[in-house]
């Protein structure tokens, strides 16, 4: 089931972590605009759910490797504070959207706005408790990987 987990969530955050670079780019490309400060943000939206992306595609086998009891492959401890980050920065954007929203006069694209923000806050939070959720089994699985060594280590004291 987790891995299935894994796959949804990879189809769901590649859109959400190339649209606003894709945006910004468009602005730059074809709209002839000069690059602002304000752009850093989309940018690093971007840059954050590649490497969001890259860790999804490096822990994508660890669900069925935690089944098999198989060592699992370590992976770079920047990868999951950059996903961390990712979802981090998906929530409170999408927070700060629906505060912007309540602060605006009553219009009829709120459905159109809705549709924007939710996907951003179910990405954000599914993207966090996936990580500390695949963490804590990855913790549990060494732990028990270490007893099963140290009970084989120990052996059953009847062997002569």
């Amino acid at each position: 089931m987790g891995h299935i987990q894994k796959i949804i969530l990879l189809v769901v955050i590649v859109p959400l972590a190339l649209f606003p670079g894709g945006l910004i780019s468009y602005i730059l490309l074809f709209e002839k605009l000069a690059f602002e400060t304000t752009m850093w943000i989309p940018v690093g939206m971007t840059i954050l759910g590649i490497c969001s992306l890259i860790f999804h595609f490096k822990t994508k086998n660890f669900y069925k490797l935690l089944n098999k009891q198989d060592s699992i492959p370590k992976v770079e401890p920047l990868f999951w504070i950059l996903d961390i980050g990712f979802g981090v920065v998906y929530t409170l954007m999408s927070l700060y959207l629906m505060y912007v929203m309540n602060q605006l006069k009553p219009m009829r694209e709120y459905t159109i706005m809705l549709a924007f923000i939710i996907p951003l806050f179910i990405a954000g939070i599914w993207t966090l408790l996936e990580a500390f959720y695949l963490n804590k089994l990855i913790q549990i699985h060494k732990f028990a990987h270490r007893h099963i060594e140290i009970e084989e280590i120990k052996g059953d004291g009847f062997s002569a």
